[in-house]
């Protein structure tokens, strides 16, 4: 087979003789072309070519009485001559690749979304209806499957059955139970927490704050009054959206500085024999240091017939001393820690704003605060 002139069918080889010179000039004459000729002596060139154009090149140094040696291939012809050589390896490559085609015609892994409660009662199910690893793709029917399911389960709002790969997936949504009606016991709406109100809508009562007014908690906002078709106020259960922005702020606080410390050389060495069971002595004096390092050497007790072993201890003095840390290191590290703790603290809300103050306690001491601002209906119903 002939390789076409790419560069990724290349071969370099080693041409030995005299007059090389007269090599080149005739591989130009013939419109052959070399892709690099580096001369190794006087006798000796190192080419390399186009696959395409080796054998007229063999033909030609035969002719005339060069001497070619140290054939390579290289890049795609490298490979595909190696191929040739191990047939085994091409046999294997082919089987490798027509069993992974094959295995893709199975299923392997069935995946159960949401179930939430349902989760072993519907795995126990899909087992029973043979949807299992190991089936065939084509076996499976999922708009059959979804019918099958939705019938069974009618608490689980919707079932979605699909193949993804090698994996059979059920997605499944569990119904949200309506709220409860209000019974009909006449009560007002008023705030959970502060805010600002960003939009009211009122289903039943009168709103007694419009949007852009600041509420505490425990203000009225929907009042379980209405006005009769003849002006006259009756007491309903009041109803209605309250959407406010509110705000949450978390404090952490970081020293400025930083304590290091350093060994003075000074040390005091003490030996304590141990068992499983007890020490002697059973506890270690202190030093008369006001900070110290301790190192632990434990050796066995060779020869001895019971479990016995030596503690050393070598207690070295160290000096603390305070080091002030750069500033922007400490802010930086303060805001990170702050909108975690604040982002921690609201969870299940999304934060549609959030800015970080500074503050400095007594020159070592900085306060970093991280506030948030997120949207939720804050109405409830009054007690």
């Amino acid at each position: 087979m002939k390789h076409p002139r790419l560069p990724i069918f290349t071969c370099r080889f080693t041409l030995t003789g005299l007059n090389l010179e007269r090599f080149i000039n005739t591989l130009q004459k013939d419109e052959t072309p070399l892709l690099s000729v580096l001369r190794a002596d006087r006798r000796t060139l190192i080419c390399q070519c186009y696959t395409a154009d080796l054998r007229s090149i063999q033909a030609l140094t035969e002719e005339k009485g060069w001497r070619m040696q140290d054939v390579t291939y290289l890049g795609l012809s490298g490979m595909l001559y190696k191929l040739r050589t191990r047939p085994g390896l091409l046999i294997g490559a082919v089987l490798a690749l027509l069993l992974a085609i094959g295995s893709m015609q199975f299923i392997w892994r069935v995946e159960i979304n949401g179930a939430g409660s349902y989760q072993a009662e519907l795995t126990a199910y899909l087992l029973e209806a043979g949807v299992k690893p190991g089936v065939l793709k084509a076996s499976l029917n999922a708009a059959e499957l979804e019918k099958k399911l939705t019938y069974r389960y009618p608490s689980i709002a919707w079932f979605h059955v699909y193949v993804y790969n090698i994996t059979v997936v059920v997605d499944c949504t569990q119904g949200v139970e309506a709220p409860e009606l209000p019974s009909g016991v006449p009560g007002d709406i008023v705030a959970s927490r502060d805010g600002v109100i960003d939009s009211i809508h009122v289903f039943a009562g009168t709103a007694m704050v419009k949007a852009g007014d600041i509420v505490r908690q425990g203000q009225v906002l929907i009042r379980g009054q209405e006005r009769s078709r003849d002006e006259q106020l009756v007491d309903v259960a009041a109803r209605g959206v309250a959407l406010a922005r509110c705000w949450r702020t978390a404090t952490v606080e970081l020293p400025i500085y930083d304590i290091s410390s350093e060994e003075t050389g000074a040390s005091t060495t003490m030996v304590q024999l141990c068992s499983p069971w007890l020490c002697y002595p059973a506890q270690v004096e202190s030093p008369d240091y006001l900070a110290w390092n301790t190192y632990v050497e434990i050796k066995p007790i060779v020869g001895c017939f019971f479990p016995v072993y030596q503690k050393n201890y070598e207690l070295r003095e160290v000096s603390m001393e305070y080091e002030p840390r750069a500033l922007d290191e400490v802010m930086a590290e303060g805001k990170i820690a702050a909108l975690q703790k604040v982002k921690k603290e609201l969870l299940g809300y999304e934060i549609v704003d959030k800015w970080v103050d500074y503050c400095m306690i007594e020159n070592d001491t900085l306060a970093v605060s991280a506030t948030a601002e997120w949207r939720m209906d804050i109405g409830a119903a009054a007690p």
